[in-house]
């Protein structure tokens, strides 16, 4: 099958192609058209038999479709895209505190949440990780004294930039 693939047909798709793995993948069968045999092509890529074996093979059976990287590899996720979903919704409504008070959730409410909710055991790292791709970021909380007077600080704020007459940052 190699054999009856042209060269140029090789020399093309090589330049052509942007993904490394596929044009090693490309050379790895360019050398066998070449007529080399599979030991000396490991010995000139530097890569063992096996894979020459293995992407000649694939390259037999599926043709130059087969030398792209295949999806789908790995372990499958343990919630659903409904279940994540569902946990993004979740998120937006925040924690209800006892003053009345919302407040963002945290991962060890997440995980609490995960375990409830879906039967799932994920660990904190984990759970950071599926706030991210859910899209949150993390925001580290300041100080703030619950009887402080927001208008009397935005005034201050106000007033203190038309007074200052110096660079500062805001």
């Amino acid at each position: 099958m190699i054999l009856d693939v042209k060269t140029s047909v090789f020399e093309k798709k090589f330049k052509k192609e942007r993904n490394v793995k596929v044009r090693e993948r490309l050379q790895i069968l360019w050398h066998l058209r070449q007529r080399y045999t599979q030991r000396e092509v490991a010995k000139m890529l530097s890569i063992s038999n096996g894979i020459v074996a293995f992407w000649k093979k694939r390259f037999e059976q599926e043709g130059f479709i087969g030398l792209q990287d295949k999806e789908g590899r790995g372990r499958k996720a343990g919630l659903t895209e409904e279940q994540f979903s569902m946990l993004g919704s979740a998120l937006n409504d925040g924690v209800l505190l006892d003053d009345g008070y919302r407040r963002g959730f945290i991962t060890k409410d997440v995980r609490g949440f995960i375990q409830q909710e879906f039967k799932q055991e994920y660990t904190p790292r984990h759970c950071r990780g599926l706030l991210k791709k859910i899209g949150c970021s993390m925001q580290v909380p300041r100080p703030r004294n619950k009887s402080r007077n927001q208008a009397a600080v935005d005034e201050f704020k106000n007033e203190f930039k038309k007074n200052v007459h110096f660079w500062i940052l805001t």
